[in-house]
């Protein structure tokens, strides 16, 4: 059973799963029962009814919001008391532990604030791994579509008119006795409170993404373990729409789950602390202490700066479950302590490519907090930890000294991600598609990913990555490509000048073109006013020498070609902040961040959808792009319910993008996980995305 936000990426089975997405969404659902539930590939079936019936009243990256205090109040109250010097646990031969490294600290233990609030950096995803469940999730490597806390797939999705208003409807079993860490039962009224929570407080971010109110109207429970959906027919201009894979199967189907009992009084204390605002931020500070979870452990401790250590939850619903994957396309499922079996797309015969048991198979997990990625490098290489995430990638002197210590393994993998360069395109000249443009066609992507980074990056141009091979369009536009330093220079004065700008002096490139012999200056917009200088926000060295580097390549070529650019290295969370103040849209100008992404791109969307800007909706569209033929064109990609269908869409929405550049996809790397097979096993290395991408397995890791 897969869950929410552990999206397991892998290169292996796309074209396998995007087969079976649609018929297993749409396919007719079984009853829930322990005995083996075999499953064919239906087709997808819209019917019509109606039907009168009384009905009762509840979803991306990701991700995060803004409010300093949020992380104060936490760092304060949830931990226990700072003695100085913190004291790192000591850890004993006895019980296992899986000792990981991180080298940013969490913002965060509230899911709330993670899921929605400015809590949503990839370090708090760590940490809160074990944490939630969703009714669907991803198989291991080959991405089949399967059934998690849900006991088999929805219904289909059928036209249902209810009083005087025509809904979709579908339902959904959910696996009778979950349990919650304290002992209380999963139920749907579980799911139907995080549905209305999410919509009463107006979350944001990935909970708008999971919950999406343009399609949703509620979420009712017809018993304890029966859920009833109901997705409005039309738009809010009155024009049909249908709730397609992004909205149902890849969104509200994969919405994390929060315990009702301890979450309901919270609620209701929070809705009195004034406008929704104020609501969200009382929630986002809320300390969850005691909190139930879902997903195999529970909160232990945490010392700022020192470490953040989780124990395992004895009332794990799937622990013992023993996952098999057929060369024949099936999947199995079986758990002789629960009772539940399961097999989905086939018959569980024939070679078995993949087979392991779910845990944890330890005690507890420790994830000790290090300043920067030398120092988790340090660590793992002196053997203080046998695993260190890093969503960075490994530049050549941290790859060199990995590999120079013996006891260490290397887990080569393609990457789901994506680092980019933004623009603030509510200002000038940002908002002029010419002035992207000719940014793009400067920055040579391919001289600092070789030259530079000595091949520990890879450039990129479309917002997929080419490791997601079914949904990444190779021939988007690609502005700058294979060009010389002079016919750059070349290109982007052009773009400049057809745009309106001008330059009191214009650069000028050397006889050979290799390089400035003088640069622009005076540089002015169309309107005649001074090109006003700019900041470009980026990592630190000390947290991202990848990122750094280009930042400082990319000011010097902008300053170049006489646009007035600053790079600004500074610390992930202070950009983190930035993003999700209140300010954004005055104060950003530029910035370099990256995306660990989905397997289905609904991202598209997500993150360049003017509604997704923070000013109208609180999301993840930070640079406020606003394009009514990028808009429609996306929204189409939400009613998409075929597999077929959704890829032209989502190759057109990386042609668009390639072409406007609200952001100039920069690079990617090989995704490179280190660590220690003396002590630890994962039952394959080989997944899209990596282990970091899975959170570092650790469900299924076992400590030798």
């Amino acid at each position: 059973m897969s869950l929410p936000f552990r999206a397991r990426y892998s290169v292996l089975g796309l074209v396998a799963m995007c087969a079976v997405l649609i018929s297993a969404c749409q396919g007719e659902a079984e009853p829930p029962t322990p005995v083996t539930i075999i499953k064919e590939v239906p087709v997808e079936v819209i019917k019509e009814v109606e039907v009168e019936k009384e009905i009762i009243k509840e979803v991306e990256v990701e991700v995060e919001v803004p409010v300093e205090k949020v992380v104060e109040v936490e760092k304060i109250v949830e931990v226990e008391k700072i003695v100085e010097p913190t004291p790192e646990p000591e850890v004993s031969a006895g019980p296992p532990i899986y000792q990981m490294g991180i080298f940013e600290e969490p913002i965060s233990r509230n899911f709330w604030n993670y899921y929605g609030g400015p809590a949503g950096s990839v370090w708090t995803q760590y940490v809160l791994d074990g944490h939630s469940g969703s009714l669907y999730g991803y198989s291991d490597q080959r991405f089949d579509w399967i059934p998690s806390l849900a006991a088999d797939f929805p219904t289909d999705l059928v036209k249902e008119t209810v009083g005087d208003t025509e809904f979709w409807t579908a339902e959904v079993p959910l696996t009778p006795g979950v349990v919650w860490s304290d002992g209380h039962e999963l139920d749907a009224g579980d799911f139907v409170f995080t549905v209305n929570t999410v919509l009463d407080l107006q979350l944001s971010s990935n909970w708008a993404q999971a919950v999406d109110s343009a399609f949703l109207d509620r979420v009712e429970a017809l018993d304890t373990h029966t859920l009833k959906v109901f997705f409005k027919t039309t738009d809010a201009e009155g024009n049909p729409q249908t709730p397609g894979l992004s909205v149902w199967q890849f969104g509200l189907g994969f919405m994390p789950v929060l315990a009702e009992h301890y979450w309901a009084p919270v609620i209701e204390e929070v809705k009195e602390a004034g406008e929704i605002e104020q609501q969200q931020e009382a929630l986002f500070a809320h300390v969850p202490d005691g909190e139930p979870t879902l997903g195999g452990f529970v909160f232990d401790k945490w010392e700022p700066g020192a470490f953040f250590e989780n124990d395992t939850d004895p009332n794990f619903f799937d622990q013992g479950t023993v996952v098999t994957m057929y060369a024949n396309g099936a999947y199995s499922e079986t758990n002789e302590r629960t009772g539940h079996s399961a097999t989905y797309f086939g018959e569980a015969d024939g070679d078995k490519v993949l087979e392991y048991e779910v845990g944890p198979h330890v005690e507890s997990e420790l994830f000790s907090i290090y300043g920067n990625q030398d120092a988790a490098i340090l660590a793992l290489t002196n053997g203080d930890i046998d695993y260190v995430f890093n969503p960075l990638g490994l530049e050549k002197g941290f790859l060199d000294r990995v590999r120079n210590t013996p006891d260490l393994q290397i887990a080569t993998n393609s990457n789901n991600g994506v680092r980019y360069l933004g623009f603030n395109v509510r200002k000038p000249p940002m908002d002029i598609p010419e002035f992207r443009q000719a940014v793009a066609t400067v920055i040579d992507k391919e001289f600092v990913a070789r030259t530079v980074l000595q091949d520990a990056a890879i450039p990129v141009y479309a917002m997929v990555p080419e490791g997601n091979e079914f949904w990444h369009n190779a021939d988007v536009p690609k502005f700058g490509k294979d060009l010389s330093r002079g016919e750059r220079i070349t290109q982007a004065v052009d773009l400049l000048k057809k745009a309106g700008f001008t330059f009191e002096e214009e650069p000028e490139v050397s006889e050979d073109g290799a390089f400035i012999s003088k640069q622009g200056k005076g540089l002015k917009m169309p309107d005649g006013s001074p090109v006003p200088e700019m900041t470009l926000l980026a990592p630190s060295a000390g947290y991202d020498p990848m990122r750094s580097t280009f930042a400082i390549w990319v000011e010097r070529w902008l300053t170049d070609v006489g646009i007035p650019v600053r790079a600004q290295l500074t610390g992930f969370n202070v950009i983190v902040d930035e993003l999700f103040s209140d300010t954004v849209a005055e104060d950003l100008d530029m910035w370099i961040l990256g995306w660990g992404l989905s397997i289905f791109p609904d991202y598209l969307e997500n993150f360049f959808h003017s509604r997704h800007s923070p000013e109208i909706g609180g999301g993840y569209n930070w640079g406020g792009y606003a394009n009514g033929q990028f808009d429609d064109l996306s929204l189409g990609l939400l009613s998409e319910t075929t597999i077929e269908g959704a890829r032209d869409k989502a190759f057109q929405l990386q042609e668009f993008l390639a072409e406007d550049l609200p952001y100039v996809p920069l690079f990617t790397t090989p995704k490179l996980d280190a660590y220690r097979p003396s002590r630890i096993e994962f039952p394959y290395t080989s997944v899209l995305g990596g282990l970091e991408q899975q959170n570092g397995m650790q469900q299924e890791v076992v400590i030798k």
